[in-house]
């Protein structure tokens, strides 16, 4: 008989899942699309067309996501510490329920969530409209948020099984706060005061140097980076695209780690032992630089100011070369909302979220590859799966 399950025995696998689907499927389709990495062979040939079908995200979506997945563990998390009156442990299932309805919504458009993780008891859950499940995103990140900052009668907290921040609870909240900085960027050009709304949760967000980092340790097949694993078992992807191309023109330092210079992936995100970033600092500054620049009352000294961090903060972050972020900073009389974009384009490499900025910005201006299947457009989300 299986004892009782424990929040606390449920944290690593969703992390390390989360990691592991957000570097491996949602990356390689997005990254496709996006251009940063081309398919060559098999089905990322067919991607690279755009030619997508039903069964090429079946086991994303089901395996990975929803199913025995990602968001049915959360789901289970949330509901045993919930049970156990364990509000720390509640508060990391949500959050990292969020982030994954988040990518979910955010490569389908309507998915389910209010009836869904029921199992045999209802099988044909209704899909939520994005508009509800956005709703349902920022609920759970407010509700973590406020369970983080009380008192927890239980004396079971987080500890060395978070393998994202172990164990530290104000890096939960501030991650939170950051995850509500863009899904509120994420809704800007429906109501443009969601700028505003972002910039607060900036200003709570994560610290200098501080990332959302789920690392592989590489020791063993279970335990590879994503796209490790898949360059060494596939090998139908090349790392050649339009993100190469700009890098190569303007010398970007980044080039040296982004590529092996044999049209292999580079070792930053390429090795066994590569991690995978949910979310970094970098990413919120680039968040805080378009806020500043696109709402209503638009300051473009705080753009500029939030942009040269962000290109610094990368560059710490990936090569450790601050020299390059002089040459390319901005000032307040000559930030584009181009820069801002085609930088962050740049640094958030491999990042689904890149998919996401593109479809608010068309930046940077992408074109479609010759004979793709959708009439010289740019896909604009993924098909449903078969399943």
């Amino acid at each position: 008989q299986l004892k009782d399950p424990v929040p606390s025995n449920l944290v690593p696998g969703i992390i390390l899942s989360t990691g592991y689907e957000y570097g491996g499927d949602a990356s390689r389709f997005s990254s496709i699309f996006m251009q940063q990495v081309t398919g060559i062979a098999n089905q990322s040939f067919l991607a690279n067309r755009y030619a997508v079908s039903s069964d090429d995200v079946d086991n994303m979506w089901t395996a990975g996501l929803y199913g025995g997945g990602i968001m049915n563990n959360a789901n289970s998390l949330i509901n045993i510490a919930t049970t156990k009156n364990q509000q720390h442990f509640l508060a990391l299932g949500q959050i990292m329920m969020a982030f994954n309805l988040g990518l979910a919504t955010d490569l389908w458009g309507d998915v389910p969530y209010s009836q869904a993780f029921k199992g045999i008891e209802n099988t044909q859950p209704t899909y939520d409209s994005q508009e509800q499940i956005y709703a349902s995103i920022d609920q759970l990140l407010t509700t973590a948020i406020a369970s983080l900052a009380a008192d927890d009668p239980s004396p079971f907290q987080p500890g060395g099984e978070d393998i994202l921040f172990g164990g530290d609870l104000q890096k939960w909240t501030r991650f939170a706060h950051s995850l509500r900085a863009k899904f509120f960027l994420h809704l800007a050009k429906r109501d443009r005061a969601n700028y505003d709304k972002a910039l607060t949760e900036v200003a709570a967000g994560f610290l200098p140097g501080e990332n959302a980092e789920v690392k592989f340790t590489g020791t063993s097949v279970t335990s590879q980076n994503p796209w490790f694993q898949f360059n060494d078992q596939r090998g139908d992807i090349g790392f050649t695209g339009y993100i190469y191309d700009i890098m190569a023109a303007a010398n970007d330092p980044r080039l040296a780690v982004y590529s092996d210079g044999e049209e292999g992936l580079g070792t930053l995100y390429g090795s066994p032992n590569s991690s995978v970033f949910l979310m970094s600092y970098d990413e919120l500054k680039f968040i805080e630089a378009e806020c500043n620049f696109q709402k209503a009352a638009q300051d473009k000294s705080a753009a500029a100011t939030a942009y040269n961090a962000a290109v610094s903060a990368n560059l710490n972050r990936t090569i450790n070369d601050q020299a390059y972020a002089a040459t390319i900073a901005k000032t307040a009389a000559d930030i584009t909302l181009a820069d801002i974009m085609t930088q962050k384009y740049i640094a958030l490499f491999l990042s689904p979220e890149v998919f996401t900025d593109w479809r608010r910005t068309e930046l940077p201006v992408l074109v479609a590859p010759e004979g793709s299947a959708l009439g010289g457009a740019l896909p604009r989300s993924l098909p449903y799966p078969s399943g």
